[in-house]
């Protein structure tokens, strides 16, 4: 058996809860063709990089499956290309991940996510030196001749 991953993307024209019956869908899609369906995962709302059918927002979804007849790839694409809900989906052929990378990956996300966190400790910022009072322009010329005035100067 091959092990592969589909990512898919829904238009945000739906909410996160008709987001549920969508993703069955492709679940069946996937079942119909006898894909074992594996890890899968929802990856929120994200801006896409350019407007997909005047779309700017859609709701990303990760699922991994094994099939055993690799044939069964391109009628699956098809099926989702024809599909109203789905906006894109791209199919990788991809080493299957084991429990202990999914906890690894995991808990990398969840540091990242801490170290972005806003209430987070605020690192220490260095001072910056006090800005020097600005001088007026008059102020400037009356010292220029009280020097130039003082007969110390040779």
């Amino acid at each position: 058996m091959q092990n592969y991953e589909l990512l898919y993307i829904v238009s945000n024209q739906y909410t996160e809860d008709e987001l549920l019956p969508i993703r069955e869908k492709v679940n069946s899609i996937l079942g119909k063709y006898g894909a074992q369906l594996g890890f899968s995962e929802f990856l929120g709302k994200k801006k896409l990089a350019y407007p997909i059918d005047k779309v700017n927002h859609g709701y990303y979804v990760v699922v991994e499956f094994e099939l055993e007849d690799g044939s069964a790839i391109a009628t699956i694409n098809n099926d989702l290309k024809l599909d109203k809900e789905v906006l894109r989906a791209q199919i990788i052929a991809k080493p299957k991940i084991t429990e202990k990378e999914i906890e690894r990956a995991q808990k990398q996300r969840a540091r990242a996510a801490e170290e972005a966190a806003p209430n987070a400790t605020p690192k220490p910022v260095a001072k910056k030196p006090e800005a020097k009072k600005k001088v007026d322009m008059k102020q400037l010329d009356e010292k220029l001749d009280e020097i130039l005035s003082d007969d110390s100067i040779e």
